[in-house]
């Protein structure tokens, strides 16, 4: 029965190639000139003549037979060490048998994964991966603590004075094995291995070249106690950047990590997820530093609980040089609690760090690193008082005649500036500049200069309105002493916020929005600390609030109702401020029987006013809407001032008055 459904299925296939080679040769026919019907045909009946020839016609269709067929078209996936002579035992120089293989991975003569089987495999060389090349273990045994040779794990056993593996391209890396700063005397080495210690475990180094995407996953790098056990480095013009390493376990060192760029190469935007940092002999677990960009180094996860280290577990230094830690545990039983965990050096800022923070604590300019945000019994973060620091953000009082805009400086200009009701955020008016072709930028900066000792970023900014391309853009001096300036408005007609965040010059802070062309402006917003901007806060808001300081009140100019207004009411402009200077338009010989008598003009129950009055005259009277003390009539002298409170109606009650 097997040998009759074998016959079969080769008939079936015969049959069907047989069909498909008659349609071809009849659509050629169709298709092709009498000239080269014949030869076409001849094609087709020699290829189908192949096809029946094949000898594995024969042989069953098993799986066998596919793979087989398969492994004849395609090249290996894999390299492995075994087919160029590693032994694995401990004893044999497996270095140079090691390199061989990997070298073969990198010209493309064989798969480029290399396969490293279990064992212990010394080497008194540097292990170099080529790019795009990976070398891969069968784990690193049992114990996350130790090497204990057993499990099926892949030990990489180094006995010399370099780093034991180097990466030097992209697109490469180790998966699944341990390195190991070899320390006993064995077969070939009992001269010396004992005595010997490496510069380093893993070096991922980038010179005169940008280094990408390398990557380390369940490797277990340990005993490297004379220098690093794992560097990333940049010099000479390099870069290494997108880096991924996974699960790494650096155990006993004297740096665990570091992270390094000479001044013309960066170390940045590479990312750590999970692993740990433990055991002890370590001057420092993360050591990052520059002179050269090494910022933007993203941690996920670590654990960095050696016993103790010599200098710090974390230490950062450089200006342009940071790390981004989330969700880190931090331990030291053994470093004295007046030693700190982490050290950044006042020179670094950006910081970002959080997580358990198990002992001593953080030393760091808090004010320049807003983002440590560990809190223990030893330290606490840092985080800015998100308080608008512009005196009348909300635009309120303009003096259109004088062009006086209350706390605000609109420095060489001519423009037109018009105020209008808020549109974005309640009670914040909305200032519109007619630009009038000035033909340079003018400044529009608050008239008090704004300083805290205590903070060095800042971050301002005003919603802006324009359909003039970049008609605003908001500028500081800067910490170095140059002016730097943000994006501008896009020019779309819309509401944007214009503004920027950075360290700013505390000698001489100076801070303002350069205008080149017609805009609207609202609720600007300045505070200090490295923070989100926060336009249209609340001016004021508490529950028996009490201050200590002078509190300063919103002052506006009153004016008299028109000739020919009936009836006579005067309407204060509301939400300008507390105190009014009363202009009487040069005829002080008037009479006041009502105040914002409407119901759309009526001041918030509790509000107090004073009336300022320069010129003599003026009766403010007495009546069922300006109930005064003792009945009577209120006359202005020169310089004189009345007092008055609402319950929130159209009546207001005397409080005081200077006549």
């Amino acid at each position: 029965g097997g040998s009759q459904s074998t016959v079969a299925m080769k008939m079936n296939i015969i049959t069907s190639i047989a069909v498909t080679v008659a349609i071809a040769a009849i659509s050629a026919a169709l298709y092709i000139s009498h000239s080269d019907q014949s030869e076409k045909i001849a094609t087709l009946s020699r290829q189908l003549s192949e096809v029946l020839e094949r000898d594995d016609f024969d042989a069953p269709l098993s799986t066998s037979t596919l793979s087989a067929r398969r492994a004849q078209e395609l090249p290996s996936a894999f390299t492995y060490a075994s087919d160029f002579g590693v032994v694995g035992d401990s004893m044999a120089n497996d270095g140079p048998a090691i390199q061989a293989a990997l070298d073969s991975a990198g010209m493309d003569e064989t798969g480029g994964t290399v396969i490293l089987p279990q064992g212990v495999f010394i080497t008194t060389q540097p292990i170099i991966i080529p790019p795009g090349v990976t070398l891969q273990g069968q784990g690193y045994g049992s114990s996350p603590l130790a090497i204990k040779f057993d499990s099926g794990g892949s030990t990489i056993a180094y006995c010399g004075t370099d780093h034991a593996v180097k990466i030097n391209g992209s697109s490469s890396g180790l998966r699944d094995l341990a390195v190991y700063d070899w320390p006993y005397n064995h077969g070939d080495f009992d001269g010396g291995c004992p005595d010997i210690k490496a510069a380093g475990g893993v070096l991922i180094q980038a010179e005169g070249a940008t280094v990408e995407s390398t990557f380390l996953q369940n490797v277990f790098i340990y005993f490297f106690v004379g220098g690093q056990a794992l560097t990333l480095s940049a010099i000479n013009q390099g870069g290494v950047a997108y880096s991924n390493i996974q699960n790494v376990r650096l155990r006993h060192a004297m740096t665990g990590l570091k992270l390094e760029a000479d001044e013309t190469s960066f170390v940045n935007t590479n990312t750590f997820v999970g692993g740990a940092i433990s055991g002890g002999d370590f001057h420092y677990g993360l050591h990052a530093t520059g002179p050269g960009d090494c910022n933007d180094n993203k941690f996920y996860g670590l654990g960095i609980g050696m016993y103790d280290s010599e200098v710090a577990h974390v230490y950062v230094t450089g200006s342009t040089t940071n790390v981004k830690m989330e969700n880190i545990r931090f331990e030291a039983k053994d470093k004295d609690m007046s030693r700190p965990i982490v050290i950044i050096d006042d020179s670094s800022y950006g910081n970002v760090i959080n997580g358990i923070l198990g002992h001593t604590h953080i030393k760091a300019d808090m004010n320049r690193n807003p983002g440590i945000d560990t809190m223990s019994q030893k330290s606490v973060g840092l985080d800015p008082a998100p308080l608008n620091q512009f005196w009348n953000a909300a635009f309120k009082g303009w003096d259109g005649p004088n062009r006086i805009m209350p706390g605000w400086s609109l420095q060489h200009s001519q423009a037109e500036l018009m105020v209008f009701e808020p549109d974005l955020y309640p009670d914040h008016n909305v200032i519109s500049i007619d630009y009038l072709n000035y033909g340079g930028a003018f400044k529009l900066m608050s008239d008090q200069t704004l300083k805290v000792e205590g903070h060095d970023f800042v971050t301002f900014g005003v919603y802006a309105k324009s359909s003039v391309p970049g008609s605003i853009s908001a500028a500081m001096r800067y910490t170095s002493g140059s002016i730097i300036s943000s994006a501008p408005h896009s020019g779309n007609g819309e509401w944007e916020f214009i503004g920027m965040s950075a360290l700013y010059s505390k000698t001489a802070p100076y801070f303002y929005f350069s205008i080149t062309g017609d805009v609207q402006l609202t609720a600007p917003t300045l505070t200090f600390g490295q923070t989100p901007a926060t336009p249209g806060a609340s001016l004021m808001s508490s529950s028996g609030a009490r201050m200590s300081g002078t509190f300063t009140l919103g002052g506006a100019i009153g004016y008299p109702p028109s000739e020919d207004s009936s009836p006579y009411f005067w309407v204060l402009p509301k939400n300008e401020g507390n105190v009014f200077m009363m202009d009487m338009l040069g005829d002080p010989v008037r009479h006041i029987h009502r105040l914002n008598h409407s119901g759309a003009d009526r001041f918030p129950k509790g509000t107090v006013i004073t009336l300022v009055f320069e010129e003599s005259g003026t009766r403010v009277k007495h009546s069922a809407y300006i109930k005064l003390k003792n009945n009577q009539d209120f006359v202005s002298v020169t310089q004189s001032s009345l007092t008055l409170v609402t319950k929130g109606s159209a009546t207001w009650y005397e409080v005081s008055r200077n006549n």
